[in-house]
C-alpha cells in the first residue's frame, strides 16, 4: 500500500517540499504561535505535545498541498513515508527531516546518568 502510495513521488518532489515547510516554520506568525505553545506549556510535557503536534502538522499540511500531496492525514503519512524512504540514501533530506523531527517534537535535555547524592 505505501509502495502505491511513493510510486509517484521523486525525491526532488521531497526536498522542494521540506525546504518549504522549514521556511514556513520560519514565518513570523508561525515562530510566535510555537513560542506562545511552549510558553503556555511551561513544565508541562503532554500539554506541550497537544498543542505544538497539531500545529506542527497544520504547517506542514498548508505547504504539502502544493508538492503534489493532499493536505490530510493521507497526504502527511505519504510524504512521512516519502521522507523515511529518501532519507536512507540522501544526506540533506537526512539533515532535514531531523530538523524537521524537532518542530514536531521538541529537544529534550538528557537526565544525568549518574546523580550522586550527599551521603554525610
Amino acid at each position: 500500500m505505501a509502495g502505491n502510495r511513493l510510486s509517484n513521488v521523486t525525491i526532488d518532489q521531497v526536498k522542494a517540499a521540506m525546504k518549504d515547510i522549514l521556511l514556513a516554520f520560519e514565518k513570523p506568525e508561525h515562530k510566535a504561535r510555537m513560542q506562545e505553545i511552549e510558553q503556555e506549556a511551561g513544565n508541562d510535557l503532554v500539554r506541550l505535545l497537544q498543542d505544538r503536534l497539531p500545529f506542527a502538522a497544520e504547517v506542514q499540511q498548508e505547504v504539502i498541498k502544493s508538492h503534489g500531496f493532499s493536505d490530510d492525514g493521507e497526504g502527511s503519512l505519504t510524504f512521512t513515508h516519502a521522507i523515511k524512504l529518501f532519507e536512507k540514501d540522501d544526506e540533506e533530506i537526512a539533515g532535514m527531516a531531523a530538523d524537521l523531527r524537532t518542530r514536531f517534537i521538541p529537544l529534550l535535555p538528557r537526565p544525568p546518568l549518574f546523580v550522586p547524592r550527599d551521603v554525610t
